[in-house]
């Protein structure tokens, strides 16, 4: 390394840390360890070598095609992927790093600033998009870390930056696919990486590095790429149908706005005695009094047998640090 420099935000505290993962990095430290994001349950350690680590990092540049005068904003936790995969980057870029305390709205950092490249979740986009967000136009901004919605999906196309949806997990050190959000409507494997079916379940390969890793991700492909369809943990089998929340839950959205109501959701299972599994929605705040009404207006805008049949009522749903509801089955 002889142009790496790392610089600080007065309210970043991680210091210590992004200075020992350079030191480790130096000495040629062969592994490292990082937890999961923790959305099926409790975060477990992963520990992932420095092969894998550079291979990620030299195909991300190769990928976005970004040229040599690049600088990084790092504004996500950097003991989870996201901020780590930043650090990896501006280490074998040899590039400048800036980084800054993880907040839901970013923005003072971001507006008129000249970096080349930064990672954000969709929690944080949905916060900063207002008419006085104004970074530079070259800036490549990275996606991920939970699901963007179809309302963020058409905010994000009509604006005039960059905005890359990432598609990886921890064991992959980030992102093994990519797509344009606003021009392309798949997922694109990048070089080296080999995707295969195994049990209706995703599977990974990097055979350059001996890498594969078999997911719960239920996937659909076509001769463009592949969209996410579902996880295999969340699938709802209700008399045989297979429900997959995420296809369904943006229509759900629809519903709820029409009904006037704006809160935090997501489409959970509980044990049914006739259906095996059945569909429940679940509500964040005070119960409405006429939820039949609610199931009513799901039933006219769902697709027949997929629609919930119940609704529950929470006081808080749970999120990930990047913003993924961390889903319950209902007893």
């Amino acid at each position: 390394m002889t142009h790496f420099i790392a610089t600080y935000a007065d309210d970043f505290t991680e210091q210590t840390f992004v200075e020992a993962i350079v030191k480790k990095w130096v000495n040629n430290a062969l592994s490292f360890t990082l937890y999961s994001s923790g959305s099926t349950g409790n975060p477990k350690e992963i520990k992932l070598d420095r092969s894998l680590l550079q291979w990620s990092a030299v195909g991300t540049k190769n990928a976005l095609n970004l040229g040599d005068d690049i600088s990084i904003l790092c504004c996500l936790p950097i003991q989870k992927t996201g901020g780590f995969m930043q650090l990896i980057r501006a280490v074998v870029w040899d590039c400048p790093i800036h980084f800054v305390k993880p907040t839901n709205d970013p923005s003072i950092h971001l507006n008129n600033s000249l970096y080349a490249l930064t990672s954000l979740t969709p929690t944080q986009l949905e916060y900063i998009l207002t008419p006085d967000f104004a970074p530079s136009s070259s800036i490549t901004i990275l996606v991920g870390g939970a699901p963007i919605s179809p309302r963020l999906e058409e905010k994000l196309s009509t604006s005039e930056l960059r905005f890359i949806e990432t598609y990886g997990m921890t064991e992959t050190a980030s992102h093994i696919a990519l797509r344009e959000v606003g021009k392309d409507a798949m997922f694109k494997a990048q070089d080296g990486v080999v995707l295969s079916v195994i049990e209706d379940c995703l599977s990974v390969s990097i055979p350059e590095l001996g890498l594969n890793v078999l997911t719960r991700d239920i996937v659909e492909f076509t001769h463009h790429g592949f969209k996410l369809v579902g996880r295999s943990d969340d699938v709802i089998n209700s008399g045989g149908v297979k429900i997959h929340p995420v296809l369904i839950e943006p229509l759900i959205a629809v519903s709820l706005a029409s009904a006037g109501i704006n809160r935090a959701f997501y489409l959970s299972k509980k044990p049914n005695t006739v259906f095996g599994e059945m569909a429940v929605l679940v509500i964040e705040g005070e119960a409405i009094q006429d939820s039949s009404y609610l199931l009513e207006l799901l039933k006219r805008d769902i697709p027949a047998y997929m629609h919930p049949k119940e609704v529950v009522f929470v006081d808080r749903i749970q999120f990930t640090d990047t913003g993924k509801v961390i889903r319950k089955s209902i007893a």
